[in-house]
């Protein structure tokens, strides 16, 4: 792996593909735009902020992108997650490559996010920019901590759903068990997780999670659902404790929780 650093951005910027979304947030948060990054259309949907140029080229699939395409773009750096996708290997016969840890087993993502940011911060030359970022980002969460001081307490069971009755519940593991352990919030969620944090299950998890405030990732449930004796019955819903925020990547870096942070904040105050 090149070990040179990277010039700051200008009209003769590095070229850089970013296979994975949270790295290129991240490289946007730290105003360094990729050359190309994958499935730019859905990011622009479900990652949203930082806001992707639309000169960005599109490389396809994060789990498998062009390549042919990469390689013809001649690109400075590549930057990939760790354990995702294509191997790093592979990619070091294209360019440079900066593969990065984010989702492991020792489940730290939000610490691992920072690692990564500081990361790719040296190796563009933005190191400063960095650090600006990380204390505005600490100093969101002790901002968003404090507006929540009279928040009732309850734990938060976070879900987004996969279909009508499927939903993907967040536990340890996950960015937003670290967000909001930061935050002072407690996850109700004590199953089982996997290695990206979530852990698959039907309603009946949400129903046997009775005491917990429901905090759902939009796109909520179908409202053939929502209409139903079913979805009426479950205690949370029942007690009006169902929160709906607007869409965030699950899997993201510094620039997700910071968006995370702040919208669940905003909700959990009017709750």
């Amino acid at each position: 792996m090149a070990t040179h650093t990277l010039a700051n951005a200008d009209a003769s910027a590095p070229k850089i593909a970013a296979l994975d979304w949270a790295w290129a947030e991240t490289l946007l948060a730290l105003n360094v735009s990729p050359s190309a990054a994958t499935e730019t259309a859905l990011y622009r949907e479900r990652v949203i902020t930082p806001e992707l140029p639309s000169s960005v080229i599109d490389l396809g699939l994060r789990s498998w992108p062009n390549i042919e395409l990469l390689k013809s773009l001649r690109p400075d750096l590549i930057i990939t997650q760790t354990g995702y996708g294509v191997q790093a290997t592979s990619l070091e016969a294209i360019a440079p490559t900066l593969s990065l840890p984010l989702f492991t087993p020792q489940r730290h993502p939000l610490q691992l996010a920072e690692a990564g940011m500081r990361t790719i911060a040296t190796r563009v030359s933005q190191d400063r920019t960095a650090d600006e970022y990380i204390a505005g980002f600490n100093q969101k969460l002790s901002d968003v901590r404090q507006r929540l001081r009279s928040y009732d307490g309850l734990p938060l069971l976070i879900v987004k759903f996969a279909d009508e009755r499927i939903l993907d519940i967040y536990g340890a593991g996950s960015l937003f068990h670290d967000v909001i352990g930061r935050l002072g919030l407690s996850n109700a969620w004590t199953g089982s997780s996997n290695s990206w944090g979530f852990s698959t299950a039907g309603l009946d998890a949400i129903a046997m999670n009775a005491q917990a405030r429901l905090v759902i990732l939009e796109p909520g449930p179908p409202a053939a659902l929502v209409d139903s004796d079913l979805w009426r019955a479950i205690p949370a819903v029942r007690a009006n404790r169902v929160l709906s925020i607007p869409p965030t990547w699950v899997f993201g870096g510094l620039p997700s929780a910071m968006r995370f942070a702040t919208i669940l904040g905003k909700a959990l105050e009017n709750a």
